[in-house]
């Protein structure tokens, strides 16, 4: 990966990216809400649980979307979104991946996979999954299919990261070294997509869905997912 490329994956996967995940805690505050998010060790805990679903539907998503077709890409955008079972999960992966698209295109990337795609996005013709809008843009800026899946995957980690040290709250070295600890869970879930096909992704995490079910009824809520 030359440096230009290494660059942009920094830069899209930076927290300060705009896509607006900073609202979203993934039902993170509905874990807190209900006493399973007091420390360090339960926030590596969820984020891990977080990790190995992402590895059976995202990532098995990005891996397909990574040169495909537009056609293909609506297929396998339609199929990660089936995966998403509560409401709130599926409204936040498919904002999330619009402003990603819009944001990219707005420092002037281009690609004609990736114009066709985010006018389709916007056009609400696809629901366009934060996922798949990497595996898009990921050949736009030359990156290597495996950067980005786990260029991917470290930005999901440390979005999570950054909510709940918020919600807990953690300082911010304590909130780091949660971080660093996901690297094997990162490199875990990257691996394991690799064996699964685009019709076959899944996703089962019941307690994330469960809580993520709750979260939408919480009375005073800080995210919106």
């Amino acid at each position: 990966m030359g440096s230009a490329a290494l660059l942009g994956l920094l830069q899209i996967s930076d927290t300060a990216f705009p896509t607006g995940s900073f609202s979203h805690s993934m039902a993170l505050e509905a874990f807190y809400e209900a006493g399973e998010l007091r420390d360090a060790d339960d926030l590596g805990r969820v984020v891990g649980l977080h990790l190995s679903t992402l590895a059976t539907s995202d990532c098995v998503a990005l891996r397909a979307s990574y040169g495909a077709g537009l056609e293909e890409l609506f297929r396998v955008d339609r199929l990660l979104a089936a995966t998403k079972v509560s409401r709130e999960l599926r409204a936040a992966s498919a904002s999330t991946g619009k402003r990603f698209l819009v944001s990219v295109a707005a420092l002037g990337v281009e690609g004609t996979t990736l114009a066709a795609f985010t006018s389709a996005v916007r056009d609400a013709r696809s629901p366009g999954n934060l996922a798949v809008g990497y595996g898009v843009v990921a050949p736009a800026l030359d990156l290597g299919r495996d950067e980005a899946l786990r260029g991917y995957l470290y930005a999901a980690a440390s979005s999570l990261v950054a909510a709940g040290q918020k919600l807990i709250p953690l300082g911010g070295s304590a909130a780091q070294r949660v971080l660093y600890g996901m690297g094997e869970g990162i490199e875990r879930a990257a691996e394991a997509s690799a064996s699964i096909d685009a019709g076959r992704m899944h996703a089962f995490a019941p307690t994330i869905d469960a809580r993520s079910m709750m979260h939408e009824r919480q009375r005073t809520r800080l995210y919106i997912s």
